[in-house]
């Protein structure tokens, strides 16, 4: 009798006598009697032969029974026996307790109690001999997080040859996006998967540089394989890598019919940046999504004006890429975008934009941090956070003698109420003065605050105009001091 077949019998006897894990026997039933007869007859079966397909039914017969028992007495047995068995479980030479052993990993794993030893054991049977095994490990990688595990999965796919597993790992990359997934996947655009190769590639460029020398390789291989088995992803890859002359053939496919087509060709427009033919398509509102984003991949004030010439009131997309375009411009193009925003009355934008801006103006000149924080604490101010104006000032330290800065901070510490420091900034009367009249007909609160603190810090140095201007009753004493 083969060998292998022993085994399984062998080990199909000892599970079902409830030795295997557990260490105790229980008391034979008349389920268990029969069992016993059951086994003895398929192992006469098979020791005396018969023809091929009976002992082929009767193994599978077995494997079936065996699983069952393994699936119906494992969850009884402790987590840390679990953990000691799993390994043996894991390396059995029947490959569909491999994939039990796997399944078992799955769900300690989820319950947070599987170890790396044993996640990386399902990782290695990315290389075992049987394709459900491979599957079984290929369909947990994404709960799965062990050191070198993207570079391992890319030196599996780069050898695989089933479909389900090859989609699988595709599918790991999608999420998962690797530099050394990028050439297995580019020898894949001739596979069967075309398409998942496509998509998985486009995800693979969108997050990682690749050289020109590649990018042309990539076109020659999807404009051959595009003679054959055309697809959405393949155009995609060939507007996004494409030469000039090689985009400008794919214009026309923006007028197609299908609108797989046609958003195939914009979404590769986009992720290059090129812009242009979808500009001058942008009344389409897929197309002026896409033109969107492909302005957003270029850099420079040309960009912010196109995307000022797209401007749509209320539209969140149209935020979203000015913010990302502004806060790549240099100082003095950042001026002049805000000063495109101010004249459009975005300002809440504006602020957003500054701020985060102003978070990465550490290794800028002194003059370029002025101009930021000269834009910015108007704006804070007028949004009612002129403590974080304050804040934000005081990042200069002791560059804080600047008169202009010096007017930001009285601004600031005023709204704040935060007279310390407004005095620090100021300390006469007159801008105190200015600040009260400011505020006479917007907030009569406030002025009234203002005017008490001048009177607290400043009455002696006050004039008889300022004092008639201010309404400030002075006693007898006070006048004669004055005087």
């Amino acid at each position: 009798m083969n060998v292998n077949v022993r085994h399984h019998i062998l080990t199909f006897t000892i599970v079902c006598s409830g030795i295997f894990f557990f260490g105790c026997e229980a008391p034979p039933t008349i389920e268990s009697k029969q069992n016993e007869k059951a086994q003895e007859s398929m192992q006469t079966s098979l020791v005396e032969g018969g023809n091929k397909a009976t002992q082929l039914a009767t193994i599978h017969l077995l494997k079936s029974r065996l699983l069952d028992a393994y699936t119906l007495y494992w969850p009884l047995i402790s987590s840390g026996y679990q953990h000691e068995q799993l390994p043996a479980v894991l390396s059995d030479p029947l490959p569909e307790l491999r994939v039990f052993g796997i399944e078992r990993v799955a769900v300690l794993l989820r319950d947070g109690d599987a170890t790396e030893e044993e996640l990386q054991l399902v990782v290695n049977h990315l290389r075992d001999a049987s394709p459900s095994v491979r599957l079984a490990a290929a369909k947990l990688l994404p709960e799965i997080s062990v050191p070198g595990l993207p570079e391992y999965v890319a030196n599996s796919l780069a050898v695989e040859n089933d479909k389900l597993v090859i989609e699988e790992e595709l599918s790991f990359f999608r999420t998962r996006p690797n530099p050394t997934a990028i050439e297995p996947t580019i020898a894949l655009l001739t596979f069967a998967q075309v398409d998942s190769a496509a998509n998985t590639l486009i995800v693979l460029l969108n997050s990682n540089q690749i050289s020109i020398e590649t990018k042309h390789r990539i076109v020659l291989t999807v404009q051959r394989t595009r003679r054959t088995q055309d697809s959405p992803a393949l155009i995609t890859l060939e507007a996004m890598l494409g030469n000039l002359n090689e985009q400008r053939n794919l214009i026309p496919l923006l007028e197609h019919p299908n609108d797989e087509v046609r958003l195939a060709v914009a979404k590769g427009f986009a992720s290059s940046g090129y812009a242009l033919p979808l500009i001058e398509r942008a009344n389409n509102l897929e197309l002026y999504e896409y033109a969107l984003f492909a302005l957003q991949k270029q850099v420079g004030i040309e960009s912010f004006k196109q995307l000022m010439a797209l401007y749509k009131p209320d539209n969140e997309s149209w935020n979203i890429a000015a913010f990302s375009v502004a806060i790549t411009l240099n100082t003095s193009s950042l001026l002049r975008a805000d000063d495109m925003l101010n004249r459009i009355e975005k300002n809440k934008l504006r602020l957003k934009i500054l701020n985060s801006v102003w978070e990465n103006a550490g290794d800028k000149s002194f003059a370029s941090q002025k101009k930021i924080a000269q834009r910015a604490v108007p704006l804070m101010i007028s949004t009612d956070d002129a403590v974080g104006a304050l804040q934000l000032l005081d990042v200069f330290g002791e560059s804080l003698v600047d008169e202009d800065l010096l007017a930001l901070r009285f601004s600031a510490a005023i709204s704040a109420s935060a007279w310390d420091a407004a005095a620090d900034a100021r300390s006469v009367p007159e801008p105190w003065i200015t600040a009260w009249q400011s505020t006479l007909d917007s907030d009569t609160t406030a002025a009234a605050v203002i005017l008490q603190q001048i009177t607290l810090r400043f009455e002696d140095q006050l004039t008889p105009q300022q004092i008639k201007l201010l309404g400030i009753v002075q006693t007898d004493a006070t006048e004669e001091q004055n005087q």
